[in-house]
C-alpha cells in the first residue's frame, strides 16, 4: 500500500472514531463501507487522561485492530479540547500506524484542530491547516443526544438494556438500533467504555467488538513532528 492511500485510509479511521464514529461517506466500501452505516455515539464524557478502549473491527472478512485514548485536555480559544489519540494495526499497514488529535467536541462545535499522523517506521508528520480543513469540511453537523435521555437521534431508536460479553469482558449496556443507508445498525453503549461508551457495534457485514479496556497510557508517537504540507497536483 503506498504512502499517500495509507494516510487516506488512517485519516478517515481516525476522522470517524474522534469525532463520534460519524458516518463517512456512506457505499464507498474500504473503511468508507465500514464507518459509512454507523450512527453518532455519544461525545466525549469528560474522558479520563490515560484511559481509551481497544476494539477488533471487521469488515467484509477483514479485521484490524483499533484503539481510541484520551491524553490529555488543553484550552482552544476558550473551549475545552481533548488530545485524543487512534491507533490502527492491520497486515497491510505492515506495524501501527498512530493518529493524535486535538479535538474540541461541544454541543456548538466540533473539528479537529490539529492533527498528528505517523506511520509505521516513518517519523510523525503534523497535518496543516489547509490539509484539516480539507478533511472536515464534507463531515457532517455535530450531533447531541436529546435531552432528558430517550434514546432517540444519532444514535437511533433505544431497544433496551441488556448484558454483553466481548473480549474485555461482560457490559451491562444500552442496545440502540437504527437504519443506515445500508441497512440496520444495531450499537450496545456503556460508558465504562471510555471514552465514547462503544462495546459493541453490528451491521450487514461489520462489526466492531471492545477487546481490552486501557488504563495509564500515554502517546504511542515517537520523534519531534514534522509539518506535512499538501501534495502538488499533477498537471492535467
Amino acid at each position: 500500500m503506498g504512502n499517500a492511500k495509507r494516510a487516506v485510509m488512517m485519516v478517515m479511521v481516525a476522522l470517524a472514531v474522534t469525532v463520534g464514529l460519524r458516518a463517512q461517506r456512506p457505499g464507498r466500501g474500504g473503511m468508507g463501507g465500514m464507518f459509512g452505516n454507523m450512527p453518532s455515539m455519544p461525545g466525549l464524557q469528560n474522558p479520563t487522561v490515560g484511559s481509551g478502549s481497544e476494539y477488533l473491527v471487521t469488515t467484509k472478512g477483514k479485521e484490524m485492530d483499533v484503539a481510541t485514548v484520551a491524553l490529555g485536555k488543553e484550552d482552544v480559544d476558550g473551549s475545552t479540547g481533548y488530545w485524543m489519540e487512534q491507533r490502527v494495526i492491520n497486515a497491510e499497514l505492515g506495524g501501527e500506524m498512530v493518529m493524535k488529535q486535538l479535538v474540541v467536541a461541544t454541543p456548538t462545535e466540533s473539528g479537529i484542530k490539529r492533527m498528528i499522523m505517523q506511520q509505521p517506521g516513518k517519523p510523525p508528520m503534523e497535518f496543516s491547516g489547509m490539509m484539516l480543513s480539507m478533511f472536515q469540511q464534507h463531515q457532517p453537523p455535530p450531533t447531541t443526544p436529546p435531552a432528558g435521555g430517550s434514546g432517540k437521534g444519532g444514535m437511533g431508536e433505544l431497544v433496551g438494556t441488556e448484558d454483553v460479553t466481548v473480549p474485555a469482558g461482560t457490559f451491562s449496556c444500552q442496545h440502540y438500533r437504527k437504519q443506515g443507508n445500508n441497512g440496520t445498525v444495531d450499537l450496545w453503549v456503556s460508558m465504562q467504555a471510555t471514552p465514547y461508551g462503544l462495546v459493541k457495534m453490528t451491521s450487514a457485514d461489520s462489526s466492531m467488538v471492545l477487546k481490552k479496556v486501557l488504563t495509564n497510557e500515554t502517546s504511542h508517537i515517537k520523534g519531534e513532528p514534522q509539518k506535512m504540507q499538501m501534495p502538488e497536483m499533477p498537471p492535467h
